[in-house]
């Protein structure tokens, strides 16, 4: 039986406890918000080979303050999985048949698997699985066929979890609502559900990044429906989120064209060819 002098102490130390592990917490979310931020400020580069050299400092600032080594490995690669998959997005916009995007990502998924075959059994972090993810999908071109089906079926059900599990974790229903807008029908994709994810996303944002895209998709899932008015005033905050970023300008000519970024992500040839069709006209 507890005295009331060791019933004291125990509450004391549960309660520091508490207290402790959530300043660590907090640390945490505060250096993945710091990431996620300077991926939106890559959004303000005029080209594609400075946010990719932006990118590079990023990591090397990062690098120098031990954040890719201080913490255990699954913290320090959620980092490295968040700058691996933001400059391979800016190195496939500027080629999106480069020789160079393979070996890149391949090599962080690589990693991943690394990390996860030395862990299994274990229960990985919210944020660790997102970003996994986000590498994973950018890794589905370069895989055989079977097993990147495989790996998008898993990615599912990981991201289901996820966000059932954290019911106002933004970043999570931003991912999730991309799989479901992208997948086919007959593999479990569905439109009306990522609207609904996007929606989600937009009010329990907790970072400007969160905030900007799940605007960015929400607005482009509206102009797909025909709600252009809808579409423009979120593209609008969109712009006071991050003034004077090409991207929204980049976007608005998209739609003043009649394509949606949505429809883009998947028709990058086509769409370019139209419009240096329409600049030639």
């Amino acid at each position: 039986m507890f005295t009331s002098k060791t019933r004291n102490k125990t509450i004391f130390l549960f309660l520091i406890s508490n207290i402790f592990i959530g300043h660590l917490f907090s640390e945490d979310l505060s250096l993945i918000h710091r990431v996620l931020d300077a991926r939106l400020q890559t959004r303000l580069c005029s080209s594609s080979d400075e946010a990719i050299t932006y990118m590079d400092s990023f990591r090397k600032t990062m690098e120098n303050e031990g954040k890719l080594t201080a913490g255990n490995d699954e913290d320090n690669l959620i980092i490295d999985n968040m700058i691996a998959l933001e400059r391979y997005n800016y190195m496939y916009e500027k080629d999106l048949n480069g020789s160079d995007l393979k070996p890149f990502i391949l090599s962080q998924y690589e990693k991943i698997n690394a990390y996860k075959d030395s862990c299994q059994g274990s229960d990985f972090s919210p944020w660790f699985v997102l970003s996994s993810g986000d590498i994973i999908n950018s890794s589905m071109q370069f895989l055989p066929q079977a097993t990147a089906i495989k790996q998008g079926l898993r990615e599912k059900d990981e991201y289901d979890k996820v966000i059932k599990d954290n019911p106002q974790l933004a970043f999570g229903f931003i991912n999730a609502a991309l799989w479901y807008y992208f997948a086919p029908a007959i593999g479990g994709g569905s439109k009306s559900l990522a609207k609904s994810y996007f929606e989600h996303a937009l009010e329990c944002s907790d970072c400007d990044y969160e905030a900007f895209y799940s605007r960015i998709y929400l607005s482009q899932v509206y102009f797909d429906e025909g709600n252009k008015d809808s579409a423009k005033k979120l593209i609008d905050e969109c712009e006071k989120i991050l003034p004077g970023t090409k991207y929204v300008s980049f976007i608005r000519y998209l739609n003043q064209n009649d394509f949606s970024l949505m429809y883009y992500t998947n028709n990058r040839d086509k769409v370019e060819k139209n419009l240096n069709k329409n600049r030639a006209g």
